[in-house]
């Protein structure tokens, strides 16, 4: 396989678009497509970054071992190495998700911007982005400020309190008004009782509608009945739709391909 072809499968497996790549190159959208087209080559100083950005190797960008993480895959492994996610038994499903993990500001980082991106590409019209004492308050600002920095895209945040100020107030950051949309970030889902009950005790002060809740992991399996699962209940009572980042299938199938992650089918 050429450079040109090995730039195209990286690319659309990392989900970025021609002008997303030229954009952090630093050259043209043309100069791209011309690259994966197979008209021109990249100049070999280009070759580093490009490596760099994809987060693989110059021997494999040209064509050798090529072994390419999808995006999906990607997160996982990034989940998996930072002791995120692991095979710890647990009987809501394969894997253990502990947020405690989240500890660098690299990893709080990236997670931001896996928020974002799933926001992004699941096209959620909104003007507010919250999240739940505790993990959501750094979850809801990172995604914040990944949409800024990613997509340029402007939108309040806020958190709950677990308990109320001295004023009474239940939120920190924005203030919620009537009619405002909001999407609400969060770690996962399981019997969905925390949530209903976190989220009831926002809604009593503004009216507001959830345009969606955006979880970094679905233990929903395929083909799995979501009668009874938090979830589905959150679906229906709020008249909104849960968007996860992966789902359990995606981590076992990220297992399976990989040796770094079979630790968490142990």
């Amino acid at each position: 396989m050429t450079i040109g072809k090995n730039i195209k499968r990286l690319r659309m497996n990392k989900g970025v678009t021609q002008e997303q790549l030229a954009e952090q190159l630093h050259v043209s959208d043309k100069s791209v497509s011309k690259w994966e087209n197979e008209t021109a080559l990249p100049d070999i100083s280009f070759l580093p970054a490009i490596a760099a950005y994809f987060e693989t190797t110059i021997d494999e960008l040209m064509g050798y071992q090529l072994n390419v993480l999808t995006q999906k895959e990607r997160f996982v492994k990034f989940m998996a190495d930072a002791g995120i996610l692991t095979a710890e038994k647990n009987p809501a499903g394969s894997f253990y998700l502990n947020s405690e993990n989240f500890v660098t500001n690299a990893q709080i980082v990236k997670i931001g911007a896996y928020f974002a991106d799933c926001i992004r590409e699941n096209h959620i019209k909104f003007n507010t982005i919250m999240g739940f004492a505790y993990h959501g308050i750094s979850f809801s600002t990172a995604a914040a400020c990944a949409l800024y920095q990613k997509y340029g895209v402007i939108v309040n945040y806020c958190h709950d309190r677990k308990v109320p100020d001295r004023r009474g107030r239940t939120l920190c950051g924005y203030t919620l008004r009537d009619g405002d949309r909001i999407v609400v970030v969060d770690d996962c889902i399981l019997s969905g009782k925390t949530f209903v009950e976190r989220m009831d005790t926002v809604l009593q002060s503004a009216k507001v509608q959830i345009a969606a809740v955006v979880v970094i992991a679905d233990r929903k399996r395929q083909g799995e009945c979501a009668e009874g699962r938090g979830s589905a209940m959150i679906e229906e009572k709020y008249h909104t739709k849960v968007y996860s980042i992966i789902t359990e299938d995606d981590i076992c199938d990220a297992a399976e391909r990989y040796a770094s992650l079979r630790q968490m089918r142990s």
